[in-house]
């Protein structure tokens, strides 16, 4: 499957990239908030500090005074490690009244009302956050302005650790949401999985309609149109095959017809010349004769409702039979036709009709490619769980390069175009080996012979 083309793959990134984008974006704003939320927080805490040195700021005898005691003084620098800084500046003439360094400027015209405030300044190469409130001290009605700032190193801590946070949460939730995405986009495409998994077990003339149930709705107007489209060509198939059936049928009896005039005349006649053409015109019929016979049985190979018949059949019943059937034939070329294997019970699924027309065709194949005086052996065997029926003979043999094509329909080798034959016996072989899951191997050398080899599972009695 083509990766680039996977809608399955498709959807999956295309989901993932926008769950990192919502991850991302939801990071950044939780992170804003919760510093924002968070910094309040510590800017509450520094107005409070603020408030507190500012009920402690007096006039006493006319000037103005802050009483603070030093333990008073180390609780307010006591702030886990920051550098806090306070002020108390006398806005009549701009005078420190107490302090423990600078935060630089105050002019400023905010500081005129008499409410509470925040900036940030920096103090050499030190940034502070700076909490400052303008008070009237009574009786004489002094304005004052209180101011502390302390450094942004906690601030920033907490920055860090709500981004760490917001960071490990978001990709938390990103890996679980992708998983989840992940498991349902598996468990969606099943149908479709199923449903590839039904057409792949098909043999290849099996062309009942896709069940549309398997099928997720949105795909279900293209199963329509492939089962739309395999209905036509069950049809165009049962067409041809009715018709080859057909065509054979009728001409089974001109050819027999022709073939017994052929033999009358060239019982009558005398002259050898005569005698010689009545005779070509007499293998001629039968090799049509043999050629209608494999088109039927082909035919009936392709059928589908011959093919629903799958039951326990007993091989190596068949295996003599068909010993039987070909000994008078291998008797006219002096062959040796053996079979090995005994008569005990061997049990494959399949019909005991297209079974039968299988060995025959191997047999007879063999017969006819092995010359005067030669050998073809049908042996039946157990090999590896498996039912192996062979078929050898010490005939020409076959190249390499021709193996491949011997199951192609009218197809005759090279050492085989003088003899008799219709070049669809192996296809039939073929045929019916794949419709019952048989495997075919084939073991030839030239000038040596050749054995067919099928492999059938084995069924151990005939109930199972």
């Amino acid at each position: 499957m083509n990766a680039e083309n996977s809608i399955r793959r498709s959807l999956i990134k295309r989901t993932a990239l926008a769950l990192i984008i919502i991850g991302i974006a939801g990071a950044v704003a939780a992170y804003v908030l919760g510093y924002q939320y968070a910094n309040l927080a510590y800017d509450r805490g520094l107005m409070d500090d603020v408030e507190i040195l500012a009920n402690q700021v007096s006039i006493v005898d006319g000037k103005l005074q802050v009483n603070l005691p030093l333990a008073a003084q180390k609780w307010l620098q006591a702030n886990q490690g920051e550098r806090v800084i306070w002020e108390v500046i006398d806005l009549r003439n701009g005078s420190i009244v107490e302090s423990n360094g600078s935060l630089g400027d105050w002019h400023d015209e905010t500081i005129m009302r008499n409410d509470s405030h925040f900036r940030n300044v920096t103090v050499g190469n030190t940034r502070f956050r700076v909490a400052y409130l303008r008070k009237t001290i009574d009786p004489t009605d002094n304005p004052v302005l209180i101011e502390i700032g302390e450094t942004l190193g906690k601030r920033e801590l907490m920055a860090r650790n709500i981004l760490v946070a917001t960071l490990a949460v978001m990709i938390a939730m990103v890996v679980a949401a992708a998983t989840l995405i992940w498991s349902g986009v598996l468990k969606a495409f099943l149908p479709l999985r199923e449903l590839e998994n039904e057409v792949a077990k098909r043999s290849s003339t099996n062309l009942a309609p896709l069940q549309l149930e398997l099928a997720p709705e949105e795909v279900r107007g293209l199963i329509l149109s492939v089962n739309r489209m395999m209905q036509r060509l069950t049809e165009s198939m049962e067409s041809q095959r009715r018709f080859t059936a057909n065509a054979a049928h009728q001409l089974r009896t001109p050819i027999a017809g022709l073939k017994l005039q052929a033999q009358i005349v060239l019982k009558q006649s005398h002259e050898e010349e005569t005698r010689m053409h009545l005779r070509e015109i007499e293998r001629e019929a039968e090799r049509a004769a043999h050629l209608i016979d494999q088109l039927l049985t082909l035919s009936k190979a392709e059928s589908d409702e011959l093919m629903l018949v799958s039951a326990p059949v007993n091989l190596a019943n068949i295996s003599l039979k068909t010993i039987e059937r070909y000994w008078p034939q291998a008797l006219e070329k002096n062959i040796d036709l053996g079979y090995e294997g005994g008569s005990g019970d061997i049990y494959v699924n399949g019909s005991e009709l297209l079974l039968a027309e299988m060995l025959g065709n191997l047999v007879d194949n063999a017969i006819r490619y092995t010359g005067e005086n030669g050998k073809v052996t049908l042996a039946i065997a157990i090999v590896a769980g498996e039912v192996m029926v062979s078929v050898s003979d010490n005939g020409p043999g076959v190249s390499a390069i021709e193996r491949d094509k011997l199951f192609l329909r009218l197809y005759r080798s090279d050492s085989s175009r003088q003899m008799e034959g219709a070049g669809l016996g192996l296809a039939i072989v073929k045929e019916i080996a794949d419709r019952y899951g048989a495997r075919i191997k084939i073991e030839s050398v030239l000038g040596h012979g050749t054995c067919f080899h099928l492999h059938f599972p084995y069924r151990t009695t005939h109930g199972e």
